[in-house]
């Protein structure tokens, strides 16, 4: 499992993250939670990152981070 934030990248960079089979563009602020790059307002459970070009499952804890499992 992987924590990522713009701070600490680890040298693994997502630029999208998966709901329901839709892919959303998404990025992490400087705290390390996880925004939807969409104009409108969105509201989605994640599932899944993007990392270089693979699906990992994801999903956000209770304080908006993101967690990608890089094992899976």
């Amino acid at each position: 499992m992987g924590w990522f934030t713009r701070d600490e990248p680890e040298g693994v960079v997502f630029d999208s993250v998966i709901a329901d089979g839709v892919i959303w563009p998404a990025y992490t602020d400087d705290d390390g939670v996880l925004w939807i790059d969409v104009e409108e307002d969105v509201e989605v459970v994640v599932d899944g990152a993007i990392v270089d070009g693979v699906i990992y499952e994801a999903w956000v804890d209770d304080y908006g981070r993101i967690l990608i499992d890089l094992e899976s």
